[in-house]
């Protein structure tokens, strides 16, 4: 006799939502996919027993990379988002489900930020430093654009609430706001620092030009050429997967 056929977490959201697409279907499809991931992880609750569950590890414990488990999770994320900012708070904190998502998503930029970290030289690591810390000097609502080379122009890659850089401890939003840096010393490309509300005070604009050699801050010229294009170009071209990109923590 077979056993039961075991549905990925994405599919059974979707053939539970059949068709349906209002938050209280969505709901009850979470439900069903919460309890699927519960039963499937009964006993597994400690840190360490739930980055086995979703990493390969080596012998120490330490993360060598994602696994299947995570993919399915991030594929369920990637079906479920949309419906995410409709499901009450309180209904959410409840859900195993979502606490995986944040917890391994947490780890795995982590993980991400440690290894780019090791292929950064010093000098790019000082840089990375130095522009981490004027971030953190600015005062007030903090917005991260990425600008990279296409063909002749520059495009708005990805945009981002800045959390973690104002004192209040490490967060994963700020380790995903490193990776992004991080990346412009290896690729090239513009990243530009927001700060302010629109429309409550005149928001102020900071630029900083990253390449293999480091970095260098753009001269108000400079800025001033790009402040359009970044306030007027909303969709972006990188496509992320996982939970971060500035939400909030399930706790």
């Amino acid at each position: 006799m077979e056993g039961k056929k075991i549905m990925y977490l994405s599919e059974l959201f979707l053939q539970s939502l059949n068709g349906s697409y209002d938050t209280n279907t969505a709901l009850i499809a979470l439900e069903i996919c919460n309890k699927e991931l519960c039963g499937r992880m009964n006993g597994v609750e400690e840190e360490a027993e739930c980055i086995r569950y979703f990493f390969c590890t080596d012998e120490s414990g330490e993360i060598i990379e994602p696994n299947a488990k995570y993919q399915e999770l991030m594929d369920f994320w990637d079906v479920y988002r949309g419906f995410d900012d409709e499901i009450p708070y309180e209904i959410k904190k409840s859900m195993w489900i979502l606490q995986m998502i944040y917890e391994a998503d947490s780890q795995r930029i982590y993980w991400e930020k440690e290894r780019r970290k090791r292929e950064l030289s010093q000098e790019q690591l000082d840089g990375l430093n130095l522009v981490c810390g004027e971030f953190e000097e600015k005062i007030g609502k903090k917005e991260l654009v990425i600008l990279l080379q296409e063909g002749t122009r520059l495009r708005v890659w990805e945009r981002m609430e800045l959390k973690g850089f104002d004192g209040e401890g490490p967060v994963p939003e700020r380790d995903f706001a490193e990776n992004e840096l991080m990346k412009l010393f290896q690729s090239g490309g513009v990243a530009v620092l927001i700060v302010g509300r629109k429309g409550l005070t005149p928001q102020r604009f900071y630029g900083y030009s990253f390449s293999n050699f480091g970095f260098e801050k753009l001269n108000q010229k400079e800025i001033d050429s790009l402040k359009k294009r970044v306030l007027k170009e909303k969709e972006t071209m990188a496509t992320v997967r996982g939970k971060f990109k500035g939400n909030f923590r399930l706790n």
